[in-house]
Order: C-alpha cells, then sequence, then structure tokens
C-alpha cells in the first residue's frame, strides 16, 4: 500500500520535474523521466518533447495547478496521479474535465518513473474513439479550416487525428515505417493509432524478422490491421489502393502479421478502444483495471 507520504515525496515530483522539463522544452531531462518502451517514451521518440506540451496541458498558460487524487493499482504496480490546471478567478480553484491530466508511474530500478500520460481524467480516459465523438460535437473550431480554435480541444484533437504532429525522422526505423506513419497521419488517425501502428510492426518484425522487399506491401497490411483495431471501415482494397500494391501483395501479409501476433479481435497491445480504468471494490477503495 503506497502511503500518502510516498506520493508527496517521491511520486509528485517527478510529475512536476516533468511539467517543468516540458516548459523548458528539454527533451533530455524528459527522457530521464520515462520508464523505458512504454507510451510516454514512445510518444518522445515519436514526435519530441512538443506533444508533452499538450499531453501534460501546459498549452493551457496557468499558473496553478493541483493534485486531484492519486490511485494505486490492485498489486501495487502502478500509481496513476491526477491533477488539475484550475482556470484563474474561480471560486474554491475549481476544474472542469478540460483541464484535468491523468499520468500512470512505476518504479523502474529503484526510481519512480512516468509510463503514461492521459489527458483526461483516470476514472474516463481519452481515446481516439471518445475524441472523434467530441470532435463531431465540438463547437471550439475553426470554420475557415477545421483547426482547433481553443488550447483545451488540442488534446482532443491530437487523440481523434484532427491535429498532426510531424513526426521525427528519427523515430522511423525502416522503409516501411516511413510509409507508414505518414500514411497514418494524411488519413487522420489519431496520435495512439501511430504509436500503435508503430508498435504493432516492430512486434512482428521482431518476431518474424521478414524479408522487407515491397515496403509499401507491409505498410498498407499494417494500416488495415490498424484500422480494424480502430472500427474504421477501410476495405482491404482501400488500403491496398492507399500504397499502391495489389490485394495478392496485402491479404497474405494481413494473414501473416495476424498469426505470428496473435491477433483475434480488439487487441489491448494494439488498440485503446480498451483503456484503463477506475472502478471500485467492495471495500470502497479505488483500484485500476483495463
Amino acid at each position: 500500500m503506497i502511503s500518502q507520504e510516498t506520493v508527496w515525496k517521491e511520486i509528485w515530483p517527478v510529475v512536476e520535474t516533468l511539467i517543468q522539463a516540458t516548459v523548458a522544452e528539454d527533451p533530455e531531462a524528459i527522457g530521464r523521466l520515462l520508464a523505458p518502451n512504454e507510451q510516454a517514451a514512445e510518444m518522445l521518440d515519436l514526435f519530441g518533447f512538443a506533444v508533452f506540451d499538450i499531453l501534460l496541458k501546459t498549452v493551457l498558460g496557468r499558473e496553478q495547478l493541483g493534485v486531484t487524487r492519486a490511485v494505486e493499482t490492485e498489486n501495487g504496480r502502478y500509481v496513476h496521479v491526477e491533477y488539475a490546471w484550475p482556470e484563474p478567478g474561480q471560486k474554491d480553484n475549481s476544474y472542469t474535465a478540460a483541464d484535468v491530466v491523468a499520468v500512470r508511474l512505476e518504479q523502474v530500478e529503484g526510481a519512480w518513473r512516468v509510463v503514461e500520460i492521459n489527458p483526461a481524467s483516470a476514472d474516463l480516459p481519452l481515446t481516439g474513439g471518445r475524441a472523434r465523438g467530441i470532435l463531431a460535437s465540438s463547437k471550439a473550431l475553426s470554420e475557415k479550416d477545421k483547426v482547433p480554435a481553443e488550447p483545451w480541444i488540442l488534446p482532443v484533437a491530437l487523440y481523434g487525428g484532427l491535429l498532426q504532429i510531424p513526426v521525427q525522422a528519427t523515430a522511423m526505423d525502416d522503409a516501411v515505417e516511413e510509409l507508414l506513419l505518414p500514411g497514418l497521419q494524411h488519413r487522420t488517425y489519431g496520435v495512439m493509432s501511430l504509436l500503435r501502428g508503430r508498435r504493432l510492426w516492430r512486434d512482428f518484425k521482431a518476431a518474424a524478422q521478414p524479408h522487407l522487399g515491397q515496403p509499401a506491401g507491409w505498410a498498407a497490411a499494417v494500416e488495415f490491421i490498424v484500422s480494424e483495431q480502430n472500427m474504421r471501415s477501410q476495405t482491404q482494397a482501400a488500403a491496398a489502393k492507399n500504397y499502391k500494391v495489389n490485394l495478392s501483395t496485402l491479404v497474405p501479409r494481413v494473414r501473416q502479421i495476424k498469426k505470428m501476433l496473435n491477433i483475434q479481435g480488439l487487441d489491448e497491445r494494439y488498440t485503446d478502444l480498451q483503456t484503463t480504468q477506475i472502478v471500485y471494490t467492495d471495500q470502497g477503495h479505488e483500484r485500476v483495471k483495463r
């Protein structure tokens, strides 16, 4: 059981330091605070420090923030810290859902490190599907070019695919990723789809060590699986057309990837439609489940 003292003296200072490093635009300092090979580290690798300004909501430009709660998982591995940026002038430092951020941390070699950042509350995390729903009904968009008009909507636009941050050249390891990631952005996939699409390809490549000839065929196959994991109505023919390959090239590669990675239906490794949420146990304690 994590004590309140541990939260305040060991865990929360990591989040504060991450916020300070983001404001200072210091990618090296940010990287030292992240758990390797997890969501937050992958975000830094893909997009650089700029994405943290949106995820942590420092983009709101508020001077004050406050911890709203800390939640420990049942096995004690993770701690979720939730904080908010109250709008100046509000009574009792009140805040809205748009002001809240949830940060998940774990101990790595004896030190607390950030695993994941979600620009929403711990019990209602932002996903690509939820973001697209908010964008569809939001009036906080520019009518002229349909870009976010208010800072609070930037995280939603990032997850919903309306806002695209350039992928760093160093984040693409091979010709497949050089086609796949820009392709997903061009078709307005959200930030988590890029992260998990790259993860899917790298998991498959590590397991199967495929011949990388015709990289467009592999990119098309991965995008089709990503579209399934996001429940987007993209056909195999459309995915093949996007990369100018034949169905006879795409179809066997889709099957090979799914078989090697044992993908059956929605897979929590590659979709954010199923995400971590806070629930209450019979004893009334807050816990986390997937």
